[in-house]
């Protein structure tokens, strides 16, 4: 790249922002100096704390009600494994064995059957 080119595109830029500030400055240079001089920097600090501590206190809020429902749902889990356990279990304890008793009678049926057709 040619460093005349690269200088005289700067040059455009920089002359180009200028006019662009002055002509679309909101105020002038006097009262936007003295603005920035006279604004309560102290009153700023004092909103965006608050709004932090707002924000901390949200927070706080939400990660509390996360960990109740959290809890909420655990102990509705171990109450529900007690209750399978207690009503559940039993019942499948003894569908296996009906299971069993009828497969033993199947064997046993087929075992005289075996024997009945020799």
């Amino acid at each position: 790249m040619d460093s005349k080119s690269l200088f005289t595109g700067m040059f455009t830029g920089f002359v180009i922002g200028g006019l662009s500030a002055l002509l679309t400055a909101p105020a002038s240079g006097d009262k936007t100096r003295d603005s920035f001089k006279n604004f309560n920097w102290r009153s700023l600090n004092q909103r965006a704390a608050s709004k932090g501590r707002g924000a901390v206190q949200d927070w706080r809020y939400a990660a509390t009600e996360g960990f109740e429902a959290v809890d909420g749902l655990t102990q509705e889990m171990k109450r529900t494994y007690s209750r399978y356990k207690e009503e559940v279990e039993p019942e499948v304890e003894a569908i296996q064995h009906q299971v069993k008793e009828i497969s033993d009678a199947i064997a046993e049926l087929n075992e005289q059957i075996r024997k009945e057709s020799e």
